[in-house]
């Protein structure tokens, strides 16, 4: 069955519930304010019957039937009870619609409390005309009770006129009830355009289909609303984050990575691989899409996360190579230089200075390769530092690596690649600060003081713009064109977990000083 159809039916069906229950209801309520009423109608005309003197004078009396029976007939025909029938203090009637019934005992058997006790009431009985609703009323001659009066209808006629009563709201009922199946039909055609005209059963097996599909996902997945509250997550992602089911609805900021998560999860721009440390041994790469409504205000985010940690384990060696590659190429462009340099001298006779740019060029790159494969015993560092030192070649800017570089040990705080993430970004920003004309500058330098792993990183570019320095490290902070502005955050990240510091001065250029703790007593905790 259609959805459209069942909205109709179920709609009919309670309106004719409610609708029946308020007829019962108001059946059964009017039924008892008509009994009451009725009630107090015949109990006000036996009051009057009882207080007229031809009832009074005649009760008693040889003939005194007679006398009654005409007045009394000639008010219930008036009146149009049933009955009007009174009676002296032995229970015989003096009056009664049926005259053969004058002289006999009253029946019903509910005449006992105005003959013994001269009540007033109103009550229901059976008589010689059939089940009735009567009221009694007490008659009174100098003072002593002499009889009673009893004035009836019969109670199917109070049924019929409960019944005519409710034959009025008859046409209320189909009104109502068209009104019902027309809301039926508006609610469902509503609910159908919003549910894209599709049926549960349809629904159902896309919500099926879909959760099937974001469950079988490799990537995490984590949405979270604009408050930073879990709203749901994939199994890769509660396997990355360490979530449950139970967390759906606990704020992010309650785990120990969830400031992280919620400060990328605020901008309103698609943020790509941007590195979180979730825990000690785990990085993960997250990208954020903001989810916006239709006043494009942003509702909350979707986060997809990617475990890093094996990757770059994986990716180290191949790093290396790729370092390695790149460093060659740029080595061959740079010797190639030379080489046109040297041939150029001695083309022009000029050997003495030939020999002494070769001897210049030699001592140098012994120099730099002497620094980097002696003084820094991490590997990964040193084929960096030798890859940025041949980017810098390339580009004639000069990077010069202090001959007091020295490096024996990373601080156990640092993962094995963080450190070259640290010297990597400000060293790739310092080349895109300074001059490619040769007059470009760059000074790195690494020791070790008071169990401290210093680092030293200078420029003589064109230096930070003082309307960034204040937010230098925030997300999207950059001068650069494109999607940038995510290193100095993830530096700053990767400083402050290691419980370092970072700091900066603007002076003819940039020049950066870190400063780490070699060793970190709680990294294990």
């Amino acid at each position: 069955m259609k959805l459209r159809t069942k909205i109709i039916l179920w709609n009919i069906a309670i309106i004719l519930v409610v609708i029946g229950s308020i007829s019962a209801l108001s059946y059964k309520q009017m039924k008892v304010m008509l009994k009451n009423q009725i009630g107090d109608d015949l109990l006000n005309m036996a009051n009057t019957v009882a207080m007229m003197k031809e009832v009074q004078n005649n009760i008693g009396e040889p003939d005194g039937s007679d006398k009654i029976q005409n007045t009394i007939e000639r008010i219930r025909l008036k009146t149009g009870v049933q009955f009007i029938v009174v009676i002296d203090m032995n229970g015989i009637r003096y009056s009664h619609p049926v005259i053969d019934n004058i002289g006999k005992e009253f029946e019903g058997g509910d005449e006992d409390r105005v003959l013994k006790y001269a009540e007033s009431y109103v009550s229901e009985s059976t008589g010689t005309l059939g089940e009735s609703i009567r009221a009694f009323a007490p008659v009174y001659k100098d003072g002593t009770q002499v009889g009673a009066v009893c004035v009836g209808v019969l109670a199917g006629k109070a049924n019929s006129d409960v019944a005519s009563k409710i034959y009025n709201f008859i046409p209320f009922l189909f009104v109502g009830l068209l009104l019902g199946i027309i809301g039926g039909l508006i609610l469902s055609y509503s609910i159908k355009k919003t549910i894209f005209g599709l049926e549960p059963e349809e629904i159902a097996w896309l919500l099926k289909e879909k959760e099937t599909i974001f469950q079988s996902i490799k990537e995490g997945i984590l949405a979270l609303n604009k408050d930073g509250t879990i709203k749901m997550f994939n199994r890769a992602a509660g396997n990355i984050l360490k979530l449950t089911q139970q967390d759906i609805g606990r704020p992010i900021t309650d785990f120990n990575y969830g400031k992280k998560i919620v400060e990328f999860s605020k901008s309103a721009e698609i943020l790509n691989n941007m590195e979180i440390k979730v825990n000690n041994d785990m990085t993960v790469m997250c990208k954020y899409n903001s989810l916006k409504d239709e006043k494009n205000n942003i509702i909350g985010s979707v986060i997809s996360l990617e475990n890093l940690t094996e990757i770059k384990k994986m990716a180290e060696e191949l790093t290396g190579i790729k370092k390695m590659t790149w460093s060659l190429r740029a080595q061959n462009h740079e010797f190639m230089n030379k080489l046109h340099v040297i041939s150029g001298l001695i083309q022009l006779g000029e050997y003495d200075e030939a020999l002494k740019y070769i001897s210049n060029t030699a001592k140098k790159r012994k120099n730099i390769s002497n620094i980097i494969n002696e003084k820094i015993k991490n590997v990964s560092l040193a084929a960096l530092l030798l890859s940025l030192y041949n980017k810098a070649e390339e580009a004639r800017i000069n990077f010069i690596i202090d001959k007091d570089t020295s490096l024996t040990k990373i601080p156990n705080s640092l993962p094995p690649d963080a450190l070259g993430s640290i010297i990597g970004n400000i060293v790739e920003n310092s080349m895109d600060a300074v001059e490619n004309n040769g007059t470009g500058e760059i000074k790195l330098k690494i020791w070790e003081e008071n169990k401290y792993l210093k680092i030293k990183i200078s420029d003589n570019g064109c230096g930070i713009p003082e309307n960034l320095r204040d937010n230098i490290y925030n997300v999207g902070v950059t001068s650069k064109s494109g999607q940038r502005g995510c290193g100095m955050y993830i530096v700053k990240q990767i400083i402050d977990e290691a419980d370092g510091s970072i700091d900066f001065h603007v002076n003819n250029g940039t020049a950066w000083n870190i400063s780490i703790p070699i060793e970190r007593n709680d990294i294990n905790d």
